[in-house]
């Protein structure tokens, strides 16, 4: 090689680290741009969450009581058939190989239709006797 050769190698290399380091300033600056965004945003987020995550939890209660209501009109074989349905199908999941989020989301009605059996009111078959 000539010395022409090398003198040109120095240069490509010098160009070369020079468009690195502006790459480099260039996601610097954009990335802490997008921090400054995400940052504000959360703040506006946090600023409103309070009453936000009072009223969500609010309206969980409503709706797993309303669902534990309408479970426990179900008669018993019925909820026994659906319950034994979840089950299998995360079973059948889980031999699959399946996420186990998603074996949850198959298991999870024959949680509450356990539930709607275990806090059903109970009714006497005898009535119970009066105190005379």
């Amino acid at each position: 090689m000539t010395a022409t050769n090398y003198n040109q190698d120095a240069e490509d290399d010098q160009i070369v680290a020079e468009d690195v380091h502006e790459i480099r300033a260039s996601i610097a600056r954009r990335a802490s741009g997008a921090i400054k965004r995400v940052r504000a945003q959360a703040a506006r987020i946090l600023a409103r969450a309070p009453g936000t995550v009072q009223d969500s939890v609010a309206a969980t209660k409503d709706g797993a009581r309303a669902t534990t209501t309408a479970l426990q009109t179900l008669p018993d074989s019925t909820l026994r058939w659906l319950a034994a349905s979840s089950v299998g199908l995360g079973a059948g999941l889980y031999l699959a190989g399946k996420q186990r989020l998603l074996i949850a989301v198959g298991i999870a009605p024959a949680v509450f239709m356990g539930a709607a059996i275990a806090l059903r009111p109970t009714k006497h078959a005898v009535p119970p006797k009066s105190a005379a």
